[in-house]
């Protein structure tokens, strides 16, 4: 099994994540004993001098760069960065700070990363959401999760998406014989050593009706603070993996009898600073199978990734004969689960595997992580 969290312990009393030339193009040199605070980017050549602070509910769009609160939109200072694993989209700020049961939903194609030259602080309640297709989920991946079989008797269930780790085979379809094959596992990949999302769930295959999408993986967020980050408790940041939907049925005389779609892998988190503080919970959790339809019922969705250390269940199958949708990938197990058993209708979606937290700090206290 691979290590389910990562913590980089630098030696003395100065934190130095070091300079990898992320930058495209030529860097001026930086103040003279400048260390970079920030592994993706060289902040001894840029500053702010902003403060942010946000609160009730805000977006941010790495692709349009533009941060929203409610319906206003926030000037921000944010610059296209390409990291050791692809590109991201960086806000650059002074302190960050999000207040009381704030929350900031990020999306778009390339991860988010707040780039913080004082300090970021999340109060009690409020929450980082990059989960179920947030920015920089994946739409493909290499070695990903495959459909499950169409039959009309019955279909397989999708495979779920593979990432920290692999996704589950989706069930198999119609016991009443020949049984129908669950689509294949996304594969587990090597830790990546910058903000990179997710990996998405295959979808159900065909019965009468439709078998369900895949969930959506996880998307990617990576914040560095010259001076430190704080969680209150109840604070997070969530990085979960979408669930698969549950296969359709869509009226009489149809059984449905359609395969549940896979669960979307959990992305990453990556946290850099001196000193970290969480009484919260940071999570990159695998989401749950759809169930199968059959019997004249649709299948249920599955979860997103839980913000806390549990696996998030496969959508069930409403009384009808498709079976259950796989656990997500979580802490204790970090692989997604695959449907028990195989009934007369279609089979549920495996569960997506977990993806990555990893934190970089030389003084890290942490509550609540998964995986």
């Amino acid at each position: 099994m691979r290590a389910e969290l990562l913590f980089v312990l630098a030696a003395g009393c100065a934190f130095s994540a070091g300079v990898t030339s992320t930058d495209a193009g030529p860097q001026p040199d930086g103040p003279p004993g400048c260390t970079s605070f920030a592994s993706q980017l060289d902040t001894c050549t840029r500053t702010s001098t902003m403060d942010i602070t946000l609160s009730g509910m805000n977006t941010y769009d790495t692709n349009m760069g533009k941060l929203a609160m409610g319906g206003t939109q926030i000037p921000v200072t944010h610059v296209g960065l390409t990291g050791t694993d692809g590109p991201f989209d960086a806000i650059l700020v002074h302190n960050f700070h999000m207040t009381a049961s704030a929350t900031l939903r990020a999306t778009g194609d390339v991860p988010l990363a707040i780039i913080a030259f004082g300090s970021v602080t999340l109060d009690g309640g409020s929450l980082i959401d990059v989960t179920n297709g947030g920015a920089g989920a994946r739409t493909m991946c290499s070695g990903g999760a495959g459909p499950g079989a169409d039959h009309s008797g019955g279909a397989g269930g999708g495979g779920g998406g593979g990432f920290g780790g692999a996704g589950a085979i989706g069930g198999m379809g119609n016991s009443d014989q020949p049984m129908s094959a669950g689509g294949t596992a996304g594969q587990a990949s090597a830790k990546p050593h910058g903000p990179l999302g997710g990996c998405p769930g295959a979808h159900g295959g065909k019965g009468d009706d439709d078998g369900g999408a895949g969930g959506k993986p996880g998307g990617a967020i990576y914040i560095a603070s010259a001076t430190r980050i704080d969680l209150a408790p109840s604070a997070g940041i969530n990085a979960g993996g979408g669930g698969g939907d549950g296969g359709m049925r869509s009226g009489f005389p149809s059984n449905g009898d359609a395969g549940g779609g896979g669960g979307g892998s959990g992305g990453m988190i990556l946290l850099e600073a001196h000193t970290i503080r969480s009484s919260g919970a940071l999570a990159a959790n695998g989401g749950g199978g759809g169930g199968g339809s059959g019997g004249g019922h649709s299948g249920g969705n599955g979860s997103v990734g839980l913000l806390d250390i549990g696996a998030a269940p496969g959508g069930g199958n409403n009384g009808g004969s498709g079976t259950v949708g796989g656990l997500g990938g979580a802490k204790v197990l970090i692989a997604g689960s695959s449907p028990i058993g195989v009934d007369q209708g279609g089979g549920g979606g495996g569960g997506g595997g977990a993806g990555f937290v990893i934190v970089t700090s030389s003084d890290a206290q942490l509550a609540i992580v998964s995986p």
